[in-house]
Order: C-alpha cells, then structure tokens, then sequence
C-alpha cells in the first residue's frame, strides 16, 4: 500500500443509482458520501491522494465487492478500482439500486499502518504542510538544534556524558541546611 491519507467516516450507506457493469470504472450513487454535510471527496481540491473504500452489496457474501474510489464529484465516481480483496474471477455486474455502505475494511487499517511504518522507516517523512511526524533525531552533539524534532534517549545520555567530561568530570550537589 501507498503512503496516503484514507478517509473514513462513521456511517454512510446509499445505493447504486446506475449499473456498475463487469470491469467497468465508473458509475453514480443515490447519495454522495459525506460526512457532517461536506463531501468527502473534492474533486476540485485537486488533492489526488484523497481516496475512500466502498462496499458494494455487502450484505451477499457471493457477490460483495469492496472498490476503491479514487476520484468522484458528488454521486458520479469516475475512478474505481475493483475487487480489492481479489474475491471474483471477473468483476460481478451490480444493478441499479443495489446497497453501497461506507465500511472499515482491511484496506483502511493497512493504509494507516503504512503511513506510521512509512513515517518510522524514513525517519523523515515530510508532509505536503512541511511538518515531521515521529521524527527523533539520533545526534549526540546536538548540533542541528532542531526545534521540530526530539532526541532520541541514546543522543541525550551521549550529551550529557560528553558535558559531564567536559566539564572536569564535575557533579552537581545540593545541600540542605536544617535547623
């Protein structure tokens, strides 16, 4: 799976509004996914990574499919992957009218898990806004003074051992008088 943003709402459910026709990539829906009233895919953003799993006649366990819609504007979707789960020998004909719910699906949960693999992989993985996440840098000098990043345990122990020395092997004391 991709390095990419997955959109997951808490419900939705509608039904096909056209044939969703053998290896066919395209058809429309009764309703459009949204979520609090916005859809969930803008086709005007221009954000190509935006993608949603839907699945079609969930409630059939010989004729489910998840798809994957990768571009849509409002109840047409113009780009679908078929057949994720590799469950058909050829992509089954849906008919008008038939279910389409909004569901966690596997899809979601590994793309999630690429993404934090992915961020932990490269130790660097930069987003579109110029942030970092999970990013520790093992420096022991401290030398990029970084004020996105934080250091890992080891480059803290290494700094402070190497200032210790430094210092003449010096120790911090505290006394406490009491009367």
């Amino acid at each position: 799976m991709a390095d990419r943003a997955t959109t997951i709402v808490n419900f939705y459910e509608s039904t096909l509004a056209s044939l969703l026709a053998s290896a066919s990539t395209s058809t429309s829906l009764t309703a459009a996914p949204t979520t609090d009233g916005t859809t969930v895919i803008n086709a005007s953003s221009g954000d190509s990574s935006s993608h949603y799993y839907l699945v079609v006649d969930p409630d059939n366990s010989s004729n489910r499919e998840v798809i994957l819609v990768t571009q849509s504007t409002g109840t047409t979707l113009s780009a679908v992957t078929r057949d994720l789960e590799g469950r058909h020998a050829t992509d089954p004909d849906h008919q008008t009218g038939t279910t389409v719910r909004m569901a966690v699906v596997a899809e979601q949960i590994a793309d999630v898990n690429d993404r934090i693999d992915a961020d932990e992989t490269t130790n660097a993985a930069h987003r579109s806004d110029g942030t970092k996440h999970f990013l520790l840098l093992d420096e022991d000098d401290m030398a990029s003074d970084s004020a996105t990043a934080a250091p890992s345990q080891q480059s803290v122990k290494s700094y402070v051992d190497t200032q210790v020395a430094a210092a003449g092997g010096a120790s911090l004391g505290l006394v406490i008088a009491l009367s």
